[in-house]
């Protein structure tokens, strides 16, 4: 009937007790035990459902790596192009920033534009130049 020195009727009524699910209330091990059963579909669905369900399934490592590689394969379109992508991760990052050319037959003509413009009548000319590069 007291809860924290001031005398409140009904107190069980007003307590605020934090009610949690029956697979969040279990000790973590089967907690993990009991998502490692869902496909990867439902897992998904899981992390977007409850908060707590979404912290549990990103502790444990294996079911973050299946989270990882079926929501890769959702971004990507198919299996195949997810299983390239892990398998050659290390050479996209490293070519990621380059910018590098096709190997083809393709030869690079470098030309050049110039525009001669008034800015105004009593100033001399200016003159722009711009470089282009012709695949």
């Amino acid at each position: 009937m007291y809860h924290s020195g001031i005398f409140v009727f009904g107190a069980k009524t007003f307590d605020k007790e934090t009610k949690r699910d029956a697979i969040s209330a279990l000790p973590l091990e089967i907690s993990w035990k009991i998502f490692s059963y869902l496909d990867a579909t439902s897992l998904q669905i899981a992390t977007r459902t409850h908060k707590t369900w979404k912290h549990i399934i990103l502790s444990h490592r294996k079911l973050r790596n299946r989270l990882n590689k079926f929501e890769l394969a959702i971004k990507l379109g198919s299996e195949s192009l997810a299983k390239f992508y892990r398998k050659n991760i290390r050479k996209l990052k490293k070519e990621k920033g380059k910018n590098y050319l096709p190997v083809s037959k393709t030869t690079i003509v470098s030309s050049e534009r110039v525009t001669i413009k008034n800015k105004r009548e009593c100033e001399g000319i200016v003159v722009y130049t711009k470089r282009f590069r012709l695949y």
